[in-house]
């Protein structure tokens, strides 16, 4: 003859207690976790600063500076970057990021030899921020660029050079 198990009250009791502990750590957990991490993998969305611009395209690049308020997670700060801007055409602009993709040092313009030199580590990139020698393994990111009512608008997000900006900003 079969004896079916006898749960007591006292195991009862222990098993609700463990039930209950256990749903209050795991929603505890979720909570917690869901603050910590915040909202640091929802996609930031670009921001749009606006520049005077020469009216003649055939001057070089212009060294500017994009000042704006950046949001990462919880915090939110001044941030700034550096970016090389050039009037192609009567309507067109490039802006290359001033960030060498190797180590994040910032690139100079030489206008002599036309090219952007990272002083770092010798590397070296053409007019249009592919790499011509040294270490770099990309070439340097661009910004978006439109113009609105006569007014020049860089993004400030980058993509990387032959990317569609479509598709990223």
């Amino acid at each position: 003859m079969e004896t079916e198990p006898k749960v007591d009250r006292r195991k009862f009791m222990e098993i609700g207690i463990y039930t209950i502990t256990g749903t209050i750590a795991a929603t505890s957990s979720v909570a917690l976790a869901r603050f910590a991490i915040g909202n640091s993998f929802e996609k930031q969305k670009a921001k749009w600063i606006e520049f005077e611009f020469d009216e003649n395209p055939d001057e070089g690049f212009s060294r500017v500076v994009l000042e704006y308020t950046k949001k990462d997670g919880w915090l939110t700060a001044d941030a700034r970057s550096l970016v090389y801007i050039k009037r192609t055409s009567e309507d067109t602009f490039v802006a290359i990021s001033a960030t060498c993709s190797h180590l994040g040092c910032i690139v100079t313009w030489d206008e002599d030899e036309k090219q952007f030199k990272c002083p770092c580590h010798n590397g070296v990139y053409d007019l249009e921020g592919k790499v011509v020698s040294g270490p770099p393994p990309a070439p340097l990111r661009r910004h978006k660029t439109r113009i609105e009512d006569g007014t020049l608008l860089v993004s400030t997000a980058t993509i990387a050079y032959g990317e569609d900006f479509n598709e990223r900003v």
